[in-house]
């Protein structure tokens, strides 16, 4: 099983001093059936005294603290020691198939009402009728409804892949959605949440998922340090086999590369660092991820 380190790193700047904070934090990775957490330290500096780790209602781990001494900088650095293994799929044929879709997640809804709220809109995820009519389009000739869910997910994701950019300059937290799918350029953020958008106006069950991916320097040039970010991608409940994590922005399943922070409806319920100050003034942020794939220990 992959060894992973994780370090994540905050840093808040103020331009005069902030009298108080108060922060939530999702930055510990989840124990899992692939995944299990060995190690999760927290450095807080200026250290509050108040820090209290809690389950959240999704089952993620998060801390809250309350900052209460004046400060002009808040720095927040989380280091982690993960095992992942590859997250298993089914077979597709195992699969219901796309005409018995909808009647084959009612009937799972009844048992596990849960999952209804993963059908609706959310905070950043609106029910956009240009979402919807996204999917029709770039699944419009495939096969026909015989077509095994997984089979079809696979599919429209890498047609979702081909059809969107990647450019960290085309978009913010803030950008809505409905700028997003017009242009086509965004993020792993914007590709997960408007993949979800589509998705559950499928009927489908769809969460959002944030976490850490392994990534690899250019060829010939070293790994810079803090040079990663962090990652998010899409998971989609399947009647009779659970939940199936796709990554829209790499167009593939998601493998052992991808570290599992948080799971919720959107980025709003899992953001790695969220909260409010008092006073300070502007302010200016500097994030940084390092993944780094360690040796296993003997």
């Amino acid at each position: 099983m992959p060894l992973y380190r994780i370090t994540h790193s905050t840093h808040y700047r103020h331009q005069s001093a902030a009298t108080m904070a108060w922060q939530a934090l999702h930055l510990q990775p989840r124990h899992e059936a692939t995944q299990h957490c060995d190690r999760f330290e927290l450095e807080i500096a200026p250290h509050p005294t108040d820090l209290t780790p809690r389950i959240d209602y999704f089952g993620n781990k998060q801390h809250i603290f309350t900052l209460r001494e004046p400060h002009r900088e808040l720095a927040i650095t989380s280091r982690s020691v993960v095992r992942r293994e590859e997250p298993p799929l089914p077979s597709p044929g195992l699969t219901p198939a796309l005409s018995e879709l909808r009647r084959a997640v009612n009937h799972a809804v009844q048992e596990d009402f849960t999952l209804e709220q993963f059908r609706h809109p959310s905070a950043l995820v609106p029910l956009l009728a240009g979402a919807a009519a996204l999917v029709s389009e770039l699944t419009s000739d495939l096969a026909s409804g015989g077509m095994p869910v997984l089979l079809w997910l696979g599919e429209l994701g890498r047609r979702f892949r081909a059809a969107f950019q990647f450019d960290t300059a085309a978009t913010r937290i803030s950008t809505p959605l409905a700028e997003v799918l017009a242009t086509r350029r965004g993020v792993c953020q914007d590709f997960a949440h408007l993949m979800i958008s589509g998705l559950r106006q499928q009927g489908l069950p769809a969460a959002y998922v944030s976490g850490y991916l392994l990534t690899h320097p250019p060829p010939g040039q070293a790994r810079l340090i803090g040079a990663d970010a962090s990652h998010a991608w899409v998971s989609v409940f399947i009647p009779g086999t659970g939940w199936i994590d796709y990554d829209p922005t790499n167009g593939c399943f998601v493998a052992a590369g991808h570290i599992v922070v948080a799971r919720g409806r959107d980025f709003f319920d899992v953001s790695p660092v969220k909260g409010l100050f008092s006073g300070g003034g502007g302010q200016s942020l500097r994030t940084g991820v390092t993944v780094e794939l360690a040796e296993l220990p003997p």
